[in-house]
């Protein structure tokens, strides 16, 4: 099995042990039951009482779709693993994905789930190098959905975003009011869009790849915003190309580029219906308000989501811990009839999609045999950028062998398209074609044919003399005429 070496000094540096996470996973637990406590103290009875006369087939209906959404996420996995072996199995996807929905939820902003996840695979029998290819392809599909269902959110409901009421921040003495709930959603798409456009740019515009190495970075390290410019242009540098190699591989594979990004789609379509679901089983619904146990009330559900997707993914923390609690309250105000059901829908659905996935997560992590319990210190951003830095030629050159190998079988298939089409439709230009390569082939012929042999009996043959032939001075060769190898080049 192909050995990778993991450690850096960066790494050494950085390293702080198993406690780290620990630390992290207590901070998602005290911050989230903080965020639980403010949105209960006001109206604690009929927030219970709501949670208490929900209808239980509804809440079934929930964890139904949520591990539905998993099990996508698993078979996104299989899938790409089966691109590397044929002994990869489902249940190993799903395990992997499992492992990586625990460690993006204890990490600041997901850091830690994709290199372990390469651990883990490492582990089924793919190789390091494969299994940071799927990360990264897994990525780039990812965002682009992500981008996607962003713009038809923000396009097609732009009066359901406009019309969201803005909001305040108080923090003890600390009061920001009527922050506009718009920006920070137009800021997060930008992010997520800037991301994919960012690394698209950097790929096949030097000039702008330039802009950014030198004059970009530059610039931010001389207002001190960042600290170490080289290092950040070392990691921008591995990821613009680890973007091209894997860019690269998705396109000599497009029926697989597409099945990942319908399964995609469906996976965070999933998930993002689930506080329309959450509003049914509170029955939270009337003519007032936005929400409606309609098609279209599905679908503004799925839209506020991803607002808030866009809106809690530009926050640092493990989780998105008391942040994404708060922007959901924010967000979802006025699609449920009543605040006390705006507060029961929110904790349904953070238990839902996160309060019992860290659990069995987190179980699955502690107890799958492959699961990278030796290397949970090296969860971070850096092992994985190192990674991608040590496999770089290994996946160049297999892609780059891929891709040639798939533009053959276009070429062919396009070959046999026009054979095709010209048996199918014989029409002017074929007879035409036809009809040159008939006399095409009858010159060859004649050219290959002797002479007539009356024409040949006619003319007299000179007869040979047996004399010396007068000194003639020699015809040089045309260059022509000279062959190839003879040429010497100077």
């Amino acid at each position: 099995m192909e050995e990778i070496n993991f450690e850096s000094p960066i790494n050494e540096k950085k390293k702080s042990g198993k406690n780290r996470y620990l630390i992290y996973l207590l901070l998602v637990i005290i911050v989230t039951g903080l965020a639980i406590f403010l949105s209960l103290k006001d109206n604690f009875a009929e927030t219970a009482l709501a949670l208490r006369t929900s209808d239980w087939k509804i809440l079934v209906l929930i964890i139904g779709m949520v591990v539905f959404s998993y099990l996508i996420d698993g078979l996104i996995i299989f899938v790409f693993a089966r691109l590397y072996t044929r002994r990869y199995k489902y249940h190993q996807g799903l395990a992997t994905s499992m492992v990586g929905a625990f460690f993006n939820a204890v990490t600041p902003s997901a850091s830690g789930g994709q290199i372990m996840q390469v651990y883990t695979m490492r582990k089924q029998g793919v190789e390091p190098s494969n299994g940071a290819s799927i990360m990264v392809m897994a990525f780039i599909l990812y965002q682009i959905v992500l981008v996607i269902l962003g713009t038809v959110a923000v396009s097609v409901k732009w009066p359901l975003l406009s019309g969201m009421a803005n909001f305040t921040i108080e923090l003890g003495s600390i009061s920001i009011k009527e922050i506009p709930v718009i920006v920070f959603t137009i800021l997060g798409f930008v992010v997520n869009l800037s991301v994919i456009l960012l690394l698209v740019l950097m790929s096949y515009s030097h000039k702008f790849h330039n802009l950014i190495m030198h004059y970009g970075i530059g610039l931010l390290s001389r207002f001190k915003i960042v600290k170490n410019p080289d290092k950040l242009r070392e990691s921008l540098r591995i990821q613009v190309e680890n973007f091209k190699i894997e860019l690269r591989r998705l396109q000599s594979n497009i029926p697989v580029t597409i099945l990942i990004m319908i399964l995609f789609a469906i996976s965070l379509i999933s998930k993002y219906s689930i506080p329309w679901l959450a509003g049914i089983a509170l029955n939270a619904y009337n003519d007032t308000v936005t929400g409606a146990m309609s098609f279209n009330g599905f679908w503004d559900g799925v839209f506020l989501s991803s607002y808030h997707q866009m809106i809690t993914g530009l926050i640092p923390l493990p989780g998105s811990a008391g942040v994404s609690e708060y922007f959901f309250l924010v967000i979802f105000n006025g699609f449920f009839d009543t605040y006390a059901n705006t507060v029961a829908a929110q904790i349904i659905w953070r238990t839902a999609t996160f309060h019992i996935v860290v659990l069995f997560a987190g179980l699955v992590t502690a107890f799958y045999r492959s699961s990278p319990k030796e290397h949970i210190e090296k969860a971070d951003r850096q092992t994985f950028i190192d990674l991608q830095l040590q496999t770089y030629e290994e996946r160049k050159r297999s892609a780059d062998t891929l891709y040639e190998t798939a533009r053959l079988s276009r070429r062919e298939i396009q070959d046999k398209l026009r054979s095709l089409s010209k048996m199918l439709t014989p029409g002017k230009k074929t007879d035409e074609i036809e009809e040159a390569l008939g006399e095409e082939a009858m010159l060859r012929s004649n050219k290959k044919k002797p002479l007539n042999k009356k024409v040949a009996a006619g003319k007299k043959t000179p007869k040979k003399s047996s004399a010396k032939p007068k000194n003639k001075k020699p015809v040089a060769k045309k260059k022509s005429d000279e062959p190839w190898d003879s040429i010497e080049i100077k």
